[in-house]
């Protein structure tokens, strides 16, 4: 059995690496759910997810002070199995109680939300990392912090590849959590053997039977979509990988959310009308129609009284155009093509002409959906609109009031608009409408309706007055920052003021909110020693870079899910082939050696831009994107690795506090990286600027290592 316990050991470090990044995945689509999430919202929940973790593993430092070691472990590893079920079950029963249906959710509330229903999983998973390299480095009589960092990186790539690859794909939430409690009782079960007492082991077939019980007996799907939709009849539940889409009905009204987030319902004439015919009267003959997104809330009824020859229809989550198909018969006319791709990717592609373009999208509240509404994306459109060709997107509605952040948006986007195309006009209605064109454009709305004879309900001359119509746009434009900057791909300005705008709807006390996020950096920044820091801005810097990589793979091939999905999986394999391979390339775990790799890092994020830049003004084919940003993942990652397993072989502290403060230390720069990078670094000093950032910190820590190398034991 001696001889096994190593094995054993590494075997649910393994499936730590695995649970870990399963549960991850899952609690994030969860929140977004709740939370109607965007890039704020994912920087969050991963942020609090890191730093709980890295919480948990500072408090493994505390574990050879435990009576009953393994049996403390056997307990926590129990718990670990049946965690991220209950966590579920807990965010879904958040959301109906405190957030009900129709809520919105502040800044606030998203923060300690996660915090809360994170905490368990986090803090367990944290303190067992520390645990079982500790218990591995007692048993082997040597330091085993790299081999641990090995096998949980693995655990995490093989772990991805499953979730990513096929369970996204073909199953439900509850159904693929049940595979991963399977998969740690197996786990459980091959421990238990390290124990002599027999009770342990019916203990465990009985919680075997228990949590089986559970999962076949109890609808827990049904039962926690109703705790999210009270009161209405659930017609229509599909997850895929791009999101989850639930329809309901309530008194003959059909209500659409995607990820949680109320798209439409049906019967809504006037977001209908004044999203097609603004635009549509603009052209003497609209032929050939560019639409992207919306198509089943009505929109493509109100398109069709023009007689178009073609319509492109866009929409990413196929299940969308497919339920379309069965609730719309207009879906189903010979007219419409419809794509499950990104449309950017599209018209990179192709050479098709279009007379009118509907960009029927929320305002700019992801950096995917700012895509959308960029110099670049209005460059590329504008080669592929005829003459008289128009484009139409909207911002939320600013027609009586111009706040300050909701002018800074709409002032980026217009000056955006305004650098292509000659004319650019604001309507006011339901939301700000943005009409673009070099041909003539008015707000003569009412008139040129009826000169078109369309048939309307509200866009018409007994609702709309032109003259008003008028005024409320000059009133809008008047209020308008002439001197805005331009919302680019890799500087997303309108990202950032979108999540701005959208922030002042909700009393936020921000005193309490850097209370505690000083208190959080305090407490790091004290448990950081001259090593650690290193691995705070290596962690820092690395998972910044993997969300560059991710943006930049996506403006430049459109959103391909399976390939972001493979970004985050040869980032973790890049981590476990840079710990493999460190004693191969630096025998000698010196201060020195340590230096070169903060060095390595800092001008690794030094060129690293100008690559991405290049290769997106060459326009190369996804055919060499993708091996190459595929190259650049595996390189940080691996240069990652290699500081962590180096980190180890350098001590400044007792070895027992050396795998508590290195892992928790890497966890908090991670945790701050993905959070700070996507909400403030990059749509404010963009993706250039934002890397010389992160190569100053490593330059930083570098020096710190140089002034205080005389202090450090190297082995």
């Amino acid at each position: 059995m001696k001889r096994q316990f190593p094995r054993i050991i590494g075997l649910c470090i393994f499936v730590l690496g695995f649970s870990s990044i399963f549960t991850q995945i899952y609690f994030l689509r969860e929140f977004l759910t709740v939370f109607h999430g965007n890039e704020l919202v994912i920087g969050i929940v991963l942020a609090s997810w890191m730093l709980l973790t890295g919480f948990g593993a500072w408090l493994g430092k505390y574990f050879h002070k435990i009576r009953g070691r393994l049996g403390f472990i056997l307990f926590l590893q129990i718990l670990l199995t049946v965690l991220p079920v209950l966590t579920v079950v807990k965010i879904d029963l958040w959301k109906s109680v405190v957030f009900p249906t129709g809520m919105e959710t502040g800044l606030t509330q998203i923060i300690y939300t996660s915090f809360l229903l994170q905490m368990p999983f986090c803090l367990v998973n944290g303190f067992l990392f520390t645990a079982y390299t500790s218990v591995l480095s007692s048993y082997s009589g040597e330091n085993r912090t790299g081999r641990s960092y090995v096998l949980e990186s693995l655990g995490s790539v093989f772990g991805g590849m499953i979730v990513n690859f096929i369970l996204l794909w073909y199953l439900g939430i509850f159904q693929s959590l049940l595979i991963l409690v399977t998969i740690n009782l197996m786990a459980i079960s091959i421990f238990v053997s390290l124990f002599k007492k027999t009770a342990l082991r019916i203990l465990l077939v009985f919680l075997m039977l228990l949590i089986s019980a559970v999962f076949y007996l109890v609808d827990l799907q049904g039962i926690t979509r109703r705790w999210m939709f009270p009161g209405q009849h659930i017609v229509y539940d599909q997850a895929n990988p791009y999101g989850s889409v639930v329809v309901t009905e309530n008194a003959g009204q059909l209500n659409f959310y995607e990820n949680g987030l109320l798209h439409f319902s049906s019967g809504n004439e006037i977001f209908n009308e004044e999203a097609v015919h603004y635009a549509m009267v603009q052209h003497p003959d609209p032929k050939r129609i560019f639409l992207v997104a919306g198509g089943i809330s009505g929109i493509m009824d109100e398109i069709m009284k023009y007689h178009p020859l073609q319509i492109d229809y866009f929409e990413l989550n196929p299940a969308i155009t497919q339920l379309g198909k069965q609730v719309l018969r207009t879906l189903r006319a010979p007219v419409i093509r419809i794509h499950n791709e990104d449309a950017r990717n599209y018209i990179k592609k192709r050479n098709d002409k279009f007379d009118v373009a509907l960009i029927n999208l929320p305002g700019p509240s992801t950096i995917q959906i700012n895509r959308y509404y960029t110099g670049e994306f209005f460059n590329e459109l504008k080669k592929h609109l005829n003459a008289a060709g128009i484009l139409s997107l909207s911002l939320p509605s600013t027609s009586d009031y111009v706040s300050e952040t909701a002018g800074d948006l709409n002032a980026v986007i217009l000056n955006s608009l305004q650098q292509v195309f000659k004319n650019v006009l604001i309507v006011p209605g339901f939301k700000n409408y943005f009409l673009a064109s070099d041909s003539t454009l008015s707000l003569d709305i009412s008139t040129l309706i009826s000169s078109k004879s369309i048939e309307t309900v509200y866009v018409n001359s007994y609702y709309l007055d032109d003259k008003l119509l008028k005024d409320r746009s000059a009133f809008i434009m008047k209020h308008l920052k002439k001197t805005a900057e331009i919302n680019n791909d890799f500087k997303p300005l309108g990202y950032y003021y979108q999540v701005q705008y959208w922030t002042t709807f909700f009393k936020t006390n921000y005193f309490i909110l850097a209370l505690v996020i000083l208190l959080i950096v305090l407490f790091i920044i004290f448990n950081l020693t001259k090593v650690s820091i290193a691995l705070f801005t290596g962690g820092f810097t690395a998972s910044s870079i993997e969300i560059f990589l991710i943006l930049s793979f996506q403006i430049m091939n459109g959103y391909v899910f399976s390939m972001v999905g493979m970004i985050i999986m040869i980032f973790m394999a890049g981590l476990a082939i840079g710990a493999v391979t460190t004693h191969r390339i630096f025998p000698a775990g010196t201060v020195k050696n340590y230096v070169h790799i903060q060095l390595a890092i800092a001008l690794y994020a030094m060129v690293f831009p100008f690559i991405i830049l290049k290769m997106n003004d060459l326009g190369s084919p996804s055919w060499l994107n993708i091996p190459i940003i595929g190259f650049l993942t595996l390189l940080i990652s691996w240069l990652t690795g290699i500081e962590f397993a180096l980190a180890a072989k350098i001590r400044d502290y007792q070895v027992n506090l050396l795998v508590a403060r290195n892992y928790s230390a890497d966890l908090f720069g991670s945790a701050f990286g993905a959070l700070i990078t996507s909400i403030l670094l990059l749509p404010l000093l963009g993706m250039v600027n934002s890397c010389m950032v992160l190569a100053s910190l490593n330059v930083i820590s570098a020096l710190v290592m140089i002034i205080y190398r005389k202090k450090f034991v190297s082995l």
